[in-house]
């Protein structure tokens, strides 16, 4: 059974996890650093299986809108 529709192949297409460079990339943090963070337990949720971690791209959104900080003047409107 084959399919061929466009929804079809976005969905086959469509990048679910991170590895763990590319996750350091999007933080603009180092490998390693991820790596201490992941062992502190204050890093972005990932799982592991076979030896191999993943980071799931909609998690690791969350986790980075999670850590934004704002400017509690502006916020404020006090500028």
């Amino acid at each position: 059974l084959v399919f061929h529709s466009f929804a079809w192949e976005k969905l086959l297409m469509t990048k679910l996890f991170y590895n763990p460079k590319e996750t350091a990339e999007r933080l603009s943090i180092s490998t390693r650093t991820l790596a201490n963070k992941r062992a502190a337990g204050n890093g972005p949720p990932y799982f592991k299986m076979d030896g191999v971690i993943r980071y799931p791209i909609n998690k690791l959104e969350s986790f980075i809108s999670k850590h934004i900080h704002h400017n509690a003047r502006i916020a404020n409107g006090k500028d």
